[in-house]
């Protein structure tokens, strides 16, 4: 019954609302109050408007902007118009984007621009490929100012639009993706995804999933694993999800041999955006090397050392008496005391917390990867693993070369060196 009251208050020309809204503007026309001007031919006005002799006035600073009399074809006072939308909100799931998304089309019919781009902000972080969100901003009911759109260079447009809410850089890569130019445009998007701005980077890694990211494999996996910004990383994971091609997972998932903890981590969770079937059998394959190395059999024991402490002191412990042309001459023997002790030394702190951390994030990929919820261990997941490990075999596909066929064990410990990313870390990354 709710969905059904709020889809009949969202259509494009319904205004019946229920009864704690307010049903009528009785301000009168000539007082100068928070009014939203709809125009002929699409279009609003807000801002503070007064009515004088039969054409509406609108305030720009301190001076009043007279309107044509034909201009305006219906007008509505700010504070009613809120008022209707506090009370569609009430029937709004939040958790929805099937409700929230015709939600801000009515709001931007009715003139809140900015509330009804803040709702589509919140979709698009949840789901940044919303259809009906994406959908509602290539046909938004309203002009919008587009970042970057009178740029005659990409390059500079990008840069404009990089600061932009999501909403408006989608309208950006839209405006930029209809120009004749696409060579010009795949080159900006390329030198920006090199950029010292990770706002920059990010959206050049957007731009490149909406372009098509296919021949751009090699510089996207760089990226996705080592770049500094967890949302750059996010977009280029994603950008190599709409690659279409599994043999993308291999140099990534190569960088789980990596002797650094971060390149590990972040190899996962691109695997994880990554959404290939193909990383499912290596990431399980990584979570059962840990839980052997973190006690999953019981007879595990930290690394272990031992160190002393101590002090040496030098003593004289008798004489030797040599005798020499009728003369006594005594001769010192020197020995040394320790005093110390030897401690048992076991690093337990930092190698627990690489094992639990990388634990965790592998459980959240395999997650992301086969929906799968087993339970928050890894003892949980390589159970589960047994009873499904026959529904992800590695694809057989034309698109994955039987040669790149993602391993099957615990990756190398080191990259080999036609895959290792380069030596000097791109810039912006850590």
């Amino acid at each position: 019954m709710r969905t059904l009251l709020l889809s009949l208050l969202l259509a494009p020309h319904a205004l019946a609302l229920p009864q704690a809204a307010p049903a009528a503007d009785e301000a009168p026309a000539a007082a100068e109050l928070n009014r939203i001007l709809h125009l002929r031919g699409g279009g609003t006005v807000r801002a503070k408007a007064r009515e004088v002799e039969g054409a509406w006035e609108i305030q720009r600073g301190k001076e009043w902007q007279r309107l044509a009399p034909d201009a305006v074809v219906r007008v509505e006072l700010e504070r009613v118009v809120l008022a209707k939308m506090r009370e569609l909100e009430r029937h709004v799931d939040r958790r929805q984007c099937a409700t929230r998304v015709p939600f801000a089309g009515w709001m931007a019919r009715e003139g809140l621009l900015s509330e009804s781009l803040q709702q589509l902000e919140l979709v698009l972080e949840a789901d940044p490929d919303q259809s009906e969100a994406l959908a509602l901003l290539a046909a938004y009911p309203q002009p919008l100012v587009v970042p970057g759109a009178e740029e005659a260079d990409p390059q500079d447009a990008l840069r404009l639009a990089a600061s932009a809410p999501r909403t408006l850089q989608e309208l950006a890569l839209r405006a930029l993706a209809h120009r004749p130019e696409k060579e010009r445009l795949h080159a900006a998007l390329l030198r920006s995804l090199d950029s010292h701005s990770p706002r920059i980077r990010a959206l050049a890694a957007l731009g490149l999933r909406r372009t098509g990211a296919g021949s751009e494999v090699k510089a996207l996996v760089t990226r996705a694993v080592l770049d500094g910004s967890a949302q750059v990383r996010k977009e280029c994971s994603l950008a190599l999800r709409d690659a279409r091609d599994e043999a993308v997972t291999l140099p990534v998932l190569r960088a789980l041999g990596s002797r650094t903890a971060a390149v590990r981590e972040n190899a996962i969770s691109a695997l994880g955006v990554m959404n290939y079937p193909a990383a499912v059998e290596p990431l399980v394959a990584r979570l059962g090397a840990l839980a052997s190395t973190s006690g999953g059999g019981g007879a595990w024991k930290a690394p272990a050392s031992h160190i002393f402490v101590g002090k040496q002191f030098a003593y004289i412990q008798d004489f030797d008496v040599e005798v020499s042309q009728g003369a006594a001459v005594a001769d010192p023997q020197v020995n040394t005391l320790v005093e110390g002790a030897v401690l048992d030394v076991r690093v337990i702190g930092v190698s627990e917390m690489t094992v639990a951390v990388e634990s965790r994030k592998l459980r959240e990929a395999l997650a992301a990867l086969t929906g799968a919820d087993p339970g928050d261990t890894n003892r949980a997941w390589l159970g589960w693993w047994e009873n499904n490990r026959s529904r992800y075999r590695p694809s057989s596909g034309p698109r994955t070369p039987p040669t790149t066929t993602p391993p099957t064990t615990t990756p190398p410990a080191t990259m080999p060196p036609s895959t290792m990313p380069p030596a000097t870390a791109p810039s912006g990354s850590t």
